[in-house]
């Protein structure tokens, strides 16, 4: 009882979603043979050799398992006859989907129990009717060979390929018997297959190729265009590195021009008013300070004086801190004026 205890919670271990994931790799390969081999396979259904079916009744055209609707012109190299129902027995079986990857071994130990024949002469064959995620319906068949090399002898058609496929139909299902002619179509089968996987492999690596190509092409453009770059930088330096003065000349020069409107040169303001006072006038003092510039000095007129500085653009105003005062009787004023420079003052000529 222990040991069987083991045993359950050892297999528990490697259950996941009730699949054995100890089988993993063959539900991978048997995923792939389906896929490739089984009669339902969409790529069998394409590449798979016509089967011309010789029936009781009538002659009918196969393809990848299933009937061709038009068929009447085309060439088959493989044909197969119906089996009557008299000569074979048919069983539908479900299994669960988990057991997939052992489905060789379930259906062999069904076949052994359900065939009344013995085991050397037990002819069989199955397929898959459907599916679903939790289970699989399979129909299987299974005749005796001596019965059926019998019913071949006394069989009189005339078929250019000889031994033909032996056929069963059950549940509106055809089965292969195994051990016949079907491994001709197989192995014919096989060669399309490999034949088609070469062309798409051919063209899978002209693609890779191809793109290997335009990658090199583009890197060697890509490489002409860096060196094409460093020979026009390495060119341009020297041009470069003169701009760069330049700039800093223009700097410089920006630099001392704003220097220059906030310090004026006296010399150029004193030279401006001398110009701009009449012959009965004259300065005394001048002092300035930046922009702001702040005179003493007599004329015949102050008044006159002031009212010609307020009407000159270079000054931005032109105010009196002090009022205007007689000289004695000498007929002179006394005039003190506080003026400002204007913006532009700097780059009016005198």
């Amino acid at each position: 009882m222990s040991d069987s205890l083991a045993n359950r919670m050892d297999d528990s271990q490697w259950s996941l979603f009730g699949y054995d994931v100890r089988s993993l790799g063959r539900l991978w390969v048997s995923a792939w043979r389906d896929f490739l081999f089984s009669t339902s396979s969409p790529i069998r259904a394409r590449l798979d050799e016509p089967v011309r079916l010789h029936g009781a009744d009538e002659t009918l055209v196969f393809q990848g398992g299933e009937p061709l609707a038009d068929a009447r012109d085309t060439d088959c190299r493989c044909h197969a006859l119906e089996v009557p129902e008299s000569l074979f027995l048919a069983r539908t079986l479900t299994v669960p989907a988990a057991a997939e990857a052992e489905l060789a071994s379930v259906l062999a130990m069904e076949i052994a129990a359900n065939s009344p024949f013995a085991a050397e002469d037990t002819v069989s064959g199955w397929r898959e009717l459907s599916r679903t995620p939790e289970t699989l319906s399979i129909t299987f068949a299974v005749a005796s060979r001596s019965a059926l090399r019998q019913w071949l002898s006394d069989t009189d058609l005339d078929i250019e390929s000889a031994p033909p496929e032996l056929w069963v139909t059950h549940e509106g299902a055809w089965i292969t018997l195994q051990g016949y002619s079907e491994v001709e179509r197989d192995k014919l089968y096989r060669a399309r297959l490999l034949r088609v996987g070469g062309f798409f492999a051919a063209m899978l690596i002209a693609l890779y190729v191809i793109t290997g190509l335009y990658v090199a092409q583009q890197r060697l453009a890509l490489e002409r265009l860096e060196g094409l770059q460093r020979s026009v930088t390495a060119e341009a330096a020297p041009a470069a590195a003169h701009r760069e003065s330049l700039l800093t000349a223009n700097e410089a020069i920006a630099a001392a021009n704003k220097l220059l409107l906030g310090f004026p040169n006296p010399h150029v303001e004193l030279a401006r008013l001398t110009q701009l006072l009449d012959d009965d006038a004259y300065l005394a003092h001048f002092s300035m300070r930046g922009r702001a510039l702040r005179l003493r000095g007599r004329a015949t007129d102050a008044a006159l004086v002031m009212q010609d500085l307020s009407e000159q653009s270079a000054f931005a105003s032109v105010t009196a801190p002090q009022a205007i005062t007689a000289v004695g009787n000498t007929g002179v004023e006394q005039f003190y004026l506080d003026i400002e420079l204007a913006d532009d003052s700097v780059e009016t000529e005198p």
